[in-house]
């Protein structure tokens, strides 16, 4: 069957997410998705939104000899549509292993940081994602053995940092569609090699199309039922809201989370490994991938009459009395400095974004604020009885040298009532859960 183009009567209706940003970064690598992309973005701020000129942006991996001229073409190509360009370049030692993941990582570390620098938010970065990604995403994440949340689909719309949304307008286009629009306006693109590399898992499943369509898998089915379980999920994700009032879930200020354990052992299956997922990604620290199989080994452990406590993820998860009680795992390794300088903020230990005004008053540095400066500060502070000393030792302080000058997540606490002055105002920790 050939594949007609995007005619411009689609184009409101296929881009109609980017019309309330004020700044608009398209994602182009200089491959068919993108370039088409690319094209049709231009021509729809030219019909529905001439005051809006999105801005391309192309990431140089630096994998390949080639990729610095690629860059180079791309931006030729954006002038010629009337659009501005910046190369994006990741600098650094590259992995070994896991090539992939860490190209995309990066990629989108360094749209995000492109976006910030506009004064206009929120910025919508905009990639090329297809039907046929969709579709292969799905494969992929099936031979892994993913979960609900692994099988849904790409979401055309999520957060990827603060001001920062990232926008995928084509999911519900094939590639095909979009190589036809680029033949039918005698326009080039770029093939990358790497596109046909059988080491790549990506490259062997697209490879195998044939073989799959021929089995009734076509990509447009698989991505419909990836939509599909994406509904699914939005409903599970109301019944965790649901099961989070009901067992009167407290996230204590990011210092440790607690709720009650019958109510949550009397909720369905995967509702008690949503919330619980959701609280060790928040209390661990990310720093270890958090895999299904382990988590449900726990929730079976969790149901046991003599379950104490269980470490998983970088988080300690314990009973105490009629609650469970999540916590940064104390102990194990050791939590991270920085060093913040005024007006600058930062994350720490993917937990908490910490930040120093602007008048501060010189530079600071974030460390965890240990067990020993807790129990010097209890003799300072009204502490109430029961606050877990290994929880609130894993909060973010501020130091300068060996002087404490404050622990925002202290002072949230209920019954806690510091006396820190000025420094409430010059000094603040959030936490991210």
């Amino acid at each position: 069957m050939v594949s007609e183009p995007i005619r411009d009567a689609e184009l409101e209706a296929l881009f109609a997410s980017l019309a309330t940003f004020p700044t608009i970064i398209l994602a182009v690598s200089g491959g068919a998705d993108s370039v088409a992309m690319m094209h049709l973005a231009a021509r729809w701020s030219q019909l529905h939104v001439p005051h809006v000129k999105p801005l391309v942006a192309t990431v140089d991996h630096g994998l390949r000899a080639e990729s610095r001229n690629e860059a180079e073409w791309v931006a030729h190509e954006a002038c010629a549509l009337g659009l501005a360009h910046e190369t994006l370049t990741w600098t650094g030692a590259k992995p070994s292993t896991g090539i992939q993941d860490a190209a995309r990582e990066a990629r989108y570390r360094l749209l995000a940081d492109l976006a910030r620098t506009f004064s206009t938010v929120p910025a919508a970065i905009v990639t090329a994602h297809t039907e046929d990604d969709q579709a292969e995403t799905l494969l992929m994440r099936l031979a892994r053995g993913s979960g609900l949340d692994g099988l849904t689909a790409m979401s055309e719309q999520r957060l990827i940092g603060e001001g920062c949304v990232l926008l995928r307008p084509l999911l519900g286009v094939s590639g095909a569609r979009l190589r036809a629009t680029l033949i039918a306006a005698q326009r080039p693109w770029i093939e990358d090699p790497s596109n046909d590399a059988e080491r790549f898992e990506r490259v062997r499943i697209r490879k195998s199309r044939a073989l799959l369509s021929g089995l009734g898998l076509d990509n447009d089915k698989l991505a419909l039922s990836a939509r599909r379980l994406e509904r699914a999920q939005t409903a599970l994700d109301a019944g965790v809201g649901a099961l989070q009032q009901t067992a009167r879930l407290d996230l204590q200020g990011g210092a440790f989370a607690s709720f009650d354990r019958e109510t949550w052992l009397a909720a369905p299956d995967e509702l008690r490994l949503r919330l619980l997922g959701r609280l060790i990604a928040s209390y661990g620290g990310r720093t270890e991938p958090l895999r299904l199989v382990q988590l449900e080994a726990l929730v079976g452990r969790m149901a046991e009459q003599g379950f104490e406590g269980a470490t998983l993820a970088g988080a300690l998860v314990a009973r105490h009395g009629d609650d469970i009680r999540i916590l940064r795992e104390p102990g194990r390794q050791a939590l991270p400095t920085v060093t913040l300088q005024p007006g600058t903020s930062a994350v720490w230990d993917g937990r908490f974004r910490v930040a120093a005004a602007a008048d501060a008053g010189g530079p600071v540095e974030v460390r965890a604020l240990g067990l020993q400066a807790f129990a010097d500060l209890r003799q300072q502070l009204e502490v109430p009885r029961g606050l877990p000393a290994q929880a609130v030792a894993t909060l973010p302080a501020y130091w300068r040298a060996s002087e404490l000058i404050i622990v925002p997540g202290l002072a949230t606490l209920p019954g806690v009532s510091p006396s820190w002055g000025t420094a409430m105002r010059l000094y603040s920790a959030e936490f991210l859960g």
